[in-house]
């Protein structure tokens, strides 16, 4: 099997939808589908002659999605079988080893969950390097409207918006074929591909495509040999790609063990998976038609498998190695068995796993002087200040502040004394019982009986602590300086 490895740069900013609808809220792909850059290859169908069918319908030439690079490594998505307590971020759950396989959890645990006051929620969103980094990708959002040409202004009722990825960053993937008959001709034509997405004739969709020669491909550190929880045996694949599983050969989402290439004597363990399920209908622009509706397993679920315990997994690795269930071709059905972050209880990673696509030699690569970092980092920081500024003004309007300066005072010095979020919000809002009253300074003694008639705000504080988007800590402290001063103004209005 031949592989060329690809990335993707952004000249533009993106637009990528999940389904082919152009009205109502439409949901955006935080990665490239592979049916894009088989799309690409598929303008020059013709140039393949006869060998059309074997390239672009066969599952002969794979072309896969495209993730994001973080650090030149790159990335997939984070998998539905990770839980971790709610209002804990991902990062702060797996640096604090609060992240948990949910197959590995029992009854038990799971009382001593609530006993703990934890609820356990489902990690969905973001992708992990193999080494452990958490990347979340962001989409940017613009307002616009259609152009009356006869009037020469903007048309009425006609208000639309775009979702898009952002411009700049990079994104990496590969071609699989089982020969390299074509090797020359797709090379050819991905690299001569500018356009990608939606809106390519305004603002967006400008891309540059680059073969990697030269690039090691990652491969996700696997388990192989079955994995044994309360005396039986298992594993897991874990869908990296989208797949289009069948039973009886129609695609179904109640797929069978024969969809999986696996025999009789093993048993899909439904209550141990964490499946999520789609839909969608491929518009196909060459026949200005739509192909027939498609039931997909969601890229990052995981289906648990009870095996014997001499299963081969690593034949079995290899057995499936070109893909299970439907289109193949535009980069469904890729899985990966057993990998290590589904083994343990606690996912893990190895460190000492470096960079994975060479995107240039180091001697090519500009090198910015100091003042240039130094004035680039003041620039991005201002940008944040900025952004945490408005946050608090927003909030302070939202819910009319009016305590006074010496109350704002004492939760200023709070701020100095506990220097990250997670002991401040401890030390305003503990809820745990010392010497008969609550532990949170602003729920007990004469604290408690200034902040009583402001209970909204007492709440609002406490939700701004499940905002994983700003800095905690910075927010509390800015906002302890600005309400007085806003109060102030109010003072002075009505005087």
């Amino acid at each position: 099997m031949t592989k060329l490895n690809f990335i993707c740069e952004f000249k533009s900013d993106i637009v990528l939808h999940s389904s082919s609808n152009t009205e109502g809220k439409v949901d955006m792909f935080d990665y490239i589908a592979g049916s894009n850059f088989l799309g690409m290859v598929a303008r020059k169908y013709g140039d393949f002659g006869s060998d059309a069918f074997e390239v672009f319908h066969a599952g002969a030439v794979r072309f896969g999605d495209g993730h994001i690079l973080e650090d030149n490594q790159e990335t997939f998505q984070v998998p539905f079988a990770w839980f971790a307590p709610k209002g804990v971020s991902l990062k702060d759950a797996l640096e604090k080893k609060e992240l948990y396989n949910e197959h590995f959890l029992t009854k038990e645990q799971y009382d001593a969950f609530i006993q703990e006051g934890k609820q356990l929620k489902q990690q969905r969103a973001g992708f992990v390097t193999a080494n452990g980094a958490l990347v979340k990708v962001e989409h940017n959002y613009r307002q616009k409207s259609a152009y009356d040409k006869k009037n020469r202004r903007s048309q009425d009722s006609t208000m639309f918006g775009y979702y898009s990825l952002s411009k700049g960053t990079k994104w990496a993937f590969s071609v699989e074929m089982d020969n390299d008959k074509y090797k020359d001709e797709i090379i050819k034509i991905l690299k001569s591909s500018k356009r990608l997405g939606k809106s390519r004739s305004a603002e967006y969709g400008r891309v540059k495509i680059k073969f990697v020669d030269k690039s090691n491909p990652q491969t996700i550190p696997q388990a192989l040999k079955p994995i044994k929880i309360d005396s039986k045996h298992y594993i897991f694949l874990y869908a990296k790609s989208r797949l289009a599983l069948t039973n009886n050969g129609i695609n179904s989402y109640q797929f069978d063990l024969a969809s999986l290439g696996l025999e009789e004597s093993s048993q899909i363990a439904w209550s141990k998976s964490q499946i999520r399920t789609s839909r969608y209908t491929p518009y196909v622009a060459i026949r200005d038609n739509r192909d027939p509706e498609r039931l997909i397993i969601d890229k990052g679920s995981v289906i648990a498998i009870e095996v014997n315990a001499g299963f081969d997994v690593k034949a079995y690795s290899e057995k499936v190695e070109k893909g299970l269930g439907l289109y193949l071709s535009e980069g469904h059905g890729k899985v990966v068995v057993n990998p290590k972050f589904l083994t343990e209880k606690n996912p893990k990673f190895d460190d000492s796993i470096k960079s994975s696509v060479a995107l240039e030699s180091e001697a090519s690569a500009p090198k910015e002087g100091a003042i240039s970092q130094w004035l680039k980092t003041q620039q991005e920081q201002e940008k944040e200040n900025y952004k945490l500024l408005n946050e608090v003004k927003e909030f302070i309007k939202k819910h009319n502040v009016k305590n006074k300066k010496a109350q704002w005072g004492q939760i200023r010095s709070m701020c100095s004394a506990f220097l990250d979020s997670d002991r401040l919000y401890e030390a305003l809002f503990s809820e745990e019982m010392v010497h008969n009253h609550q532990r949170g300074f602003l729920l007990h003694g004469h604290a408690k009986k200034k902040w009583d008639k402001s209970q909204n705000l007492i709440d609002a504080l406490k939700e701004k602590y499940k905002d994983k988007d700003i800095d905690y800590h910075a927010f509390i402290k800015l906002l302890s300086i600005y309400a007085p001063k806003e109060d102030d103004k109010k003072g002075e209005n009505n005087e």
